[in-house]
């Protein structure tokens, strides 16, 4: 059930977000252990990539956000972002630790 869609014609659609989103990730963690200072716009760039990747890969999979991948329920921006921008799994995390 994890890795199904909806419909028939988006599995290949999201198999191509998967990818995508681990080639990002991969890309963002290397710049933050290189140095982030140096590199903030584009990981700021690459963290909005990531936010869209989740979104994307929940609205067409069978279940929406019940059903996405580990990695994307634990990614959180590194800098700041308008929380608009983000999943609404990340949100709801920011919202819940501000209140604690």
């Amino acid at each position: 059930m994890l890795n199904k869609a909806k419909f028939k014609n988006q599995q290949s659609m999201l198999e191509t977000i998967d990818k995508l989103f681990f080639k990002v990730l991969k890309k963002r963690n290397s710049l933050i252990k290189k140095s982030f200072i140096l590199h903030q716009s584009e990981i700021i760039e690459l963290d909005l990539k990531l936010s869209i990747y989740i979104k994307k890969r929940a609205k067409i999979t069978n279940g929406g956000y019940n059903f996405i991948l580990e990695e994307m329920w634990d990614w959180r921006p590194f800098f700041s972002i308008d929380k608009r921008l983000l999943p609404k799994i990340t949100r709801s995390n920011a919202i819940k630790k501000t209140q604690d």
